[in-house]
């Protein structure tokens, strides 16, 4: 999760949870066998997904949002979120998420405008190193597939090293944040007061899981 979306979900708290259900039809086991469907064959025995309830209980009021999660992830730090053990191997950071956000008071907006500043533009701007796979706008809703790839500041400072009374000076290079893929879908009515979000991190060692998460966030039942 980035320190952004952090924000978001603090600011979403503050908000209230008041207004605005956008909730999908009934989330099935139909909808788990489709992702684990794109689960590639070498991770299946290690990441299986059923439909899951997450409570959200950020604020005075618990919202519930049910999805298709791998079922062996446990709760993360944040609520709505899950991740998985740290046996599993899927690299530093990876998870998933669900929540929503007012972006401010809580009251009617253009959410396609909102979503765009918080979350896309980052990544269609290019401050994010990377390159955008899928860039999906419908009617009420967005899903953007991102990949990932570090970023590397060539001259970030310099280094010395003194060896029998002489010193060479170095040229440091920095290398920030990894590969990977981040998908976030976000959705909301008309004339709703705020929107929702269901966004997967996924690190190196979990990327190749891509296309099962886009499924898995692409419907998503709430009762708010």
């Amino acid at each position: 999760m980035t320190k952004k979306t952090l924000l978001v979900l603090l600011v979403a708290a503050a908000c209230g949870k008041k207004g605005g259900g956008a909730s999908a039809p009934a989330v099935t086991k139909a909808d788990a066998d489709a992702a684990n469907a794109a689960v590639p064959a070498d991770l299946k025995t290690k990441v299986v997904f059923d439909v899951q309830t997450i409570e959200d209980k950020m604020g005075h009021h618990t919202t519930k949002y049910t999805l298709v999660a791998p079922k062996s992830w446990k709760k993360g730090f944040m609520p709505g979120s899950l991740k998985p053990e740290d046996a599993d191997n899927m690299g530093f950071g990876t998870e998933m998420h669900v929540g929503d956000n007012c972006d401010g008071d809580c009251t009617p907006k253009d959410w396609a405008k909102v979503v765009d500043k918080v979350y896309y533009s980052q990544y269609t701007s290019g401050k994010v190193t990377g390159k955008v796979v899928k860039d999906e706008k419908g009617k009420n809703e967005r899903l953007m597939v991102f990949s990932n790839e570090p970023t590397v500041q060539e001259n970030a400072g310099t280094a010395s090293m003194t060896v029998n009374g002489q010193t060479t000076t170095t040229t440091v290079t920095a290398t920030s944040g990894s590969k990977g893929v981040t998908i976030i879908h976000t959705w909301w009515e008309d004339g709703g007061s705020k929107h929702y979000i269901c966004e997967a991190t996924l690190n190196e060692g979990a990327a190749a899981l891509a296309p099962a998460f886009e499924k898995a966030c692409a419907k998503v039942s709430i009762e708010d």
